[in-house]
Parts: C-alpha cells; structure tokens; sequence
C-alpha cells in the first residue's frame, strides 16, 4: 500500500456512533458556547482584521475538513485483496445549504467592503443560522461511525453558528431590512445553482443509479430532510419548490425580528 492511501485508510478511523446529547455532541455544545462568549468579550466593531480571522479560520478549517471527507469517502480499500477502488459519493457532493457557509466565508476574505460582501455576509448571518442551529439541537441523522466525519459535521455546523452570532453581535452586519432583503437574494441564486447541478449532473448519465439532491430541491429525488419529504411526497413539485424556498425564507425573517429584537433591550 502506498503511504497516502496508508493515511486516508488511518483517517477513516471508527468510533462508536454518537448519541445526541452524549459527551461527544455535549463538548461541541460547550465549545460553541465558549467561543461566543470568547468572541463576544474580544469584539470590535468595524474590525476588519477581526472579522477576516473569524472567516478564514472557520472558512479553511472547514474547507480543509471537507476536502478530507470527500477523499476518504471516495477511497475504497478491501483488505482481502488490497486493492484500492476510487468512487465518487454523488450524495456527498458539497454544495447544500449547510456547506454554502463554506465557500462565503471564504470568497468574503477576497472580497472588499462592499454591496457583495455585504449580501453575502447577510445571508451567513440571517439564512444559515437557522440550518446550524437545528443540526446542532437535533443531530441524530449527521453523526456515524466516521471520526473525521463527525469532526467535520460538528466543525461545520457548530461553527457557522458561531460565524453568524459573530456577525450580529459584532455589529457587522446592520439589522436592516435591506440586509434581510440581500440576504434572501444570496438564497435564492445559490437555489438557482443547485437547481442547475440538479438537472444538468443527473442528465449528464454518469450517476450510475447514486443520489444527487443538491439543497434537497431535485425533482428527480425525494428529499431527505424531516417534514419536507411527506410534503414532495404529496404535492406538485412546484408547489414543493415554492414551499421549500418560502420556508427558508420565513426562517431568515424569524431571525432577523429575534436579531432586532435583541438589539433593542
């Protein structure tokens, strides 16, 4: 075996599954605390050294993370025969509402202060708190018998959180409805782009029977996600769409009255 496929085979190291609200997720949720309240007592506002350092650590951490899933998820070593088998895992690919918070923070540190960052921003602050904050309260379906698996999730999740409260907190992004407006835009192009993976990879033929349901919108797949796989299940896809995007979009403006809200007391 070569040494790289030596690493990637110790980088699928096991663990025992863990269980919602055991040591494994309770530490995450003591760490997520801990560092809103670190970032909280250390804010400065209008900082823009600050807010790159709070980005680029989450942004490359987690890009790095999932970088190192999609490899190990795609490496296939049988034992018996030792031979390594590479295959893509189409479900896996990256690009959902919870790995959007990702390639923004990223594309934020590159960008300079203006109606684009802004926009983007918005939409970390407003539109994928809401995802994070759900998966971190109720995991079950994210944790498997993966450790560097469950890394990633936590690290993901648990820090886009963290990267939105900053955010607010911080006073960098204006509790506007202007921001709130921005926000829903972001949304609704990345939606477009999803739906254009969705329908060009799955007619490209080379799925070969595997699942691709990028932001759970595919009309070629019944979503994965509790509650809105009974409604594909039992309405036009359109009227599916519709109820998907206006569901986020309702959460966005939940955030942003409890943002606003907080702001005032």
């Amino acid at each position: 075996m070569k040494f790289y496929e030596s690493v990637l085979l110790f980088l699928q190291g096991e663990m025992k599954s863990p269980l919602p609200y055991g040591r494994f997720h309770f530490g995450w949720i003591c760490l997520t605390i801990s560092l809103i309240v670190f970032l909280y007592s250390i804010r400065k506002k209008k900082s823009e050294k600050q807010l790159k350092m709070v980005l680029g650590i989450y942004g490359i951490g987690a890009l790095i993370l999932e970088t190192l899933k999609q490899i190990i998820w795609s490496f296939n070593y049988d034992p018996l025969t030792k031979i390594v088998v590479w295959d893509f895992e189409w479900y896996a690919f990256p690009f959902q509402l919870c790995t959007t918070p990702i390639f923004v923070s990223i594309m934020c540190l590159f960008l300079k202060n203006n109606k684009v960052r802004e926009s983007l921003l918005s939409y970390l602050a407003f539109t994928t708190i809401l995802g994070s904050f759900l998966t971190i309260l109720l995991p079950d379906s994210c944790f498997t018998s993966d450790i560097l698996v469950n890394v990633h999730t936590m690290w993901l999740h648990c820090g886009s959180f963290v990267v939105s409260i900053y955010l607010l907190m911080a006073g960098r992004i204006k509790i506007n409805i202007q921001n709130l407006k921005r926000a829903i835009v972001v949304f609704l192009i990345f939606v477009l782009i999803a739906m254009i993976l969705n329908i060009g990879i799955y007619n490209s033929g080379i799925l070969n029977g595997e699942t691709f349901n990028m932001f759970y919108i595919s009309p070629y797949f019944i979503s994965s996600l509790p509650v809105f796989d009974v409604i594909q299940q039992n309405v036009p896809y359109i009227l599916y769409l519709s109820i998907y995007i206006f569901a986020i979009s309702l959460g966005s403006f939940i955030v942003y009255y409890i943002a606003k809200f907080a702001k005032e007391i």
